[in-house]
């Protein structure tokens, strides 16, 4: 698996110049800081997170460029370019503005327009602007190097149609392409230029998109020495299989120049070019100023280890083996990541191995044999998770789990082993063994999406990591499961906003109020400072009007019609009886709440609600929550 910087052509030699910096120097910095950021988020690459401007890669671009030679792909043709008559230099197109000759739409690079993903060449654009000086550039001629698509072309054609290689949905992308005769490829720039120079020029480079993907060869070669092999073992090897992942703005490069390229070298052609759509958040593109732009860094600062594993969890959600954009929806991945992670996976391990310490000493047992059935549909869909994930279809693959997920939840609410243990401690060994097995087989399908908390649970069963062979592991008898740790906590929605929140975001939210009504500006106003205001400190006289009271559960019941609510009656002593509706069913069962001595808020405005009233909150601490008890305080103790 490599990967690395594209360290060349214009885009960097215009940031280093505004940053003051060498562009080697430009591209070191921001490469260290891209390994850095990887590596926070749980992902590695064999040799390294690497970049395209070394020796490795100058040579292997000068043995692609002689095959194309070699083969007749290649000629020198005399063209026209547009050159900066301030700066005295030719200029790349990146370092051209104007407008699309295509669709009109002004202020666009000089060799693609990013509104109708339309390609030309840079002396096409109307009203052109050098990016250097500002100057309207005037023509010249020089000499480059154009690589044959046009010889080609019928070749690549039935490639990109008939190896499967591309999604449909790609082949679509491109049909106006493949609808017309394809362009010789200029891949040569004049200089100055960051770049590789081409052999026997003086001052003519390879443009960026000739060496960048040939990058992957020599990355590989790097990875490979670790092995004590070379690139030609992987990609001269009709065995291997070659898998791209890009973005779908760089579909022009790789499905049609690369392909050709490693013909030409006579390497390994792409089993598969994925493409992905772009990300966007809260349904706009990531923007600073509108608070949809985030630092990778500060992400993984803000909400840690299980914050990156609940944001690869939403992208996997969100995968498919499609070119459509996605959308980070901050309440729905709140929300997404605490249903099925919290509430469903992470449950099936945090209830079960307490409870089997409590009763059991620590020890699983055997599987319920009644629910073979169902254990036999949780293998199949275990199988077809991994079907999924080698189809690239990580959205179903998720779904998947949580379907297993919901065959453990459903069997412990329906058999109650927490009841079950008091008068059948072996049947309740059953049942929780049987639900724990579930639970242990999401979390080990989950192993590439969310690595960290597989990693924390896996030596729970006495593993160093799950694999495809131990997930399928009756559980170890014999053998004492560890005590049951944190595993993951509840996200809460403020503070995945507030690690998107910035001045910027803030005067976005001001300017949008001061444009809307201004009734609809009071009420935000209003709600916000409310929203402020309870967020910051209080007084002491503030937390004393809170009257928090002994309790004594009554009685504890399932609510018909409401999956996390339980019906709760209480002796408040002098308060006399109150009934409260808690919700604390995914994690506290009925019957083990009854005979508890819990803390309530005993003067919480009574709260109506479709299944009745409710007169106060009984306290819970941690995630998952666990009930706060009074001790041997008496009903109606005040609690200080």
């Amino acid at each position: 698996y490599v990967c690395g910087a594209d360290s060349h052509g214009t885009p960097i030699e215009l940031n280093a110049k505004k940053a003051g910096v060498a562009p080697e120097d430009f591209v070191k910095k921001h490469r260290h800081g891209f390994d850095e950021t990887f590596k926070r988020f749980g992902i590695e690459f064999d040799g390294g997170f690497g970049w395209t401007h070394t020796t490795e890669n100058e040579q292997f671009a000068h043995d692609f460029f002689k095959s194309l030679k070699d083969q007749g792909l290649m000629e020198q043709r005399e063209i026209e370019q547009l050159y900066d008559p301030i700066e005295n230099r030719f200029l790349p197109d990146r370092m051209i503005r104007g407008t699309c000759p295509k669709c009109h739409t002004v202020n666009q690079y000089g060799d693609g327009c990013e509104s109708c993903g339309a390609t030309y060449d840079t002396t096409d654009v109307i009203d052109p602007k050098s990016e250097l000086s500002g100057a309207t550039p005037v023509r010249k001629k020089s000499m480059h190097y154009f690589v044959k698509l046009s010889k080609e072309q019928d070749w690549i054609k039935s490639w990109l149609k008939e190896s499967g290689a591309i999604q449909p949905q790609v082949q679509n992308f491109m049909k106006a392409w493949l609808e017309e005769d394809l362009r010789d490829w200029d891949i040569s720039r004049d200089g100055p230029y960051f770049g590789f120079k081409i052999p026997g020029e003086e001052d003519k480079y390879f443009y960026v998109w000739m060496d960048a993907p040939i990058g992957y060869v020599s990355l590989t070669d790097i990875a490979a020495k670790e092995r004590s092999l070379s690139a030609k073992d992987f990609w001269e090897d009709e065995h291997t299989e070659v898998y791209h992942f890009i973005g779908k703005d760089i579909v022009y490069f790789h499905t049609l120049f690369w392909p050709m390229m490693l013909k030409a070298r006579g390497y390994t052609l792409p089993k598969k070019v994925v493409v992905h759509g772009m990300l966007t958040v809260n349904g706009e593109k990531m923007s600073k100023s509108r608070g949809t732009f985030v630092n990778g860094d500060d992400y993984a600062n803000a909400l840690g280890d299980e914050g990156v594993d609940a944001l690869r969890y939403y992208f996997a959600c969100k995968l498919n083996n499609s070119i459509d954009d996605f959308d980070l929806n901050l309440e729905d991945f709140t929300s997404r990541v605490n249903t099925d992670v919290v509430n469903k996976v992470v449950n099936l391990l945090s209830r079960t191995i307490p409870l089997l310490h409590k009763y059991c000493k620590g020890r699983p047992g055997s599987v319920d044999g009644d629910f073979k059935d169902a254990l036999m549909s949780a293998e199949q869909l275990a199988s077809e998770v991994l079907a999924s994930y080698r189809a690239l279809r990580f959205g179903d693959a998720m779904k998947k789990i949580v379907e297993i997920a919901d065959l453990g939840n459903k069997y412990m609410q329906d058999n109650t082993p927490w009841v079950t243990a008091k008068s059948d401690p072996a049947k309740a060994q059953t049942q929780l063994s049987t639900a724990l097995w579930l639970g242990k087989l999401c979390v080990a399908l989950l192993t590439p999406v969310m690595p960290w908390v597989s990693n924390l649970a896996a030596p729970l069963f006495g593993v160093e990591t799950f694999t495809e062979k131990n997930m399928y592991a009756s559980l170890d008898a014999t053998t004492a499961l560890g005590e049951y740790k944190h595993l993951f906590k509840r996200l809460k929605l403020a503070d995945v906003q507030k690690v998107f929140s910035n001045e910027q975001n803030a005067q976005h939210k001001k300017s949008s109020q001061q444009n809307a009504s201004s009734t609809n500006s009071k009420k935000k106003e209003k709600a916000a400072q409310s929203k402020a205001d309870a967020a910051g400190e209080i007084q002491f006289d503030d937390f004393v009007k809170v009257d928090l009271r002994a309790a004594k559960v009554i009685e504890a019941k399932d609510v018909d019609g409401a999956d996390k609510l339980i019906s709760v009656t209480l002796d408040v002593g002098p308060l006399g009886q109150r009934h409260v509706f808690s919700g604390l069913k995914p994690h506290i069962q009925p019957s083990e709440l009854e005979g508890k001595m819990v803390v309530l808020v005993a003067n919480l405005k009574p709260r109506k609600m479709r299944f009745g009233m409710s007169e106060g909150m009984i306290i819970a601490a941690g995630e998952p929550p666990t009930l706060v008890l009074a001790g041997d305080a008496k009903p109606g103790d005040e609690v200080r």
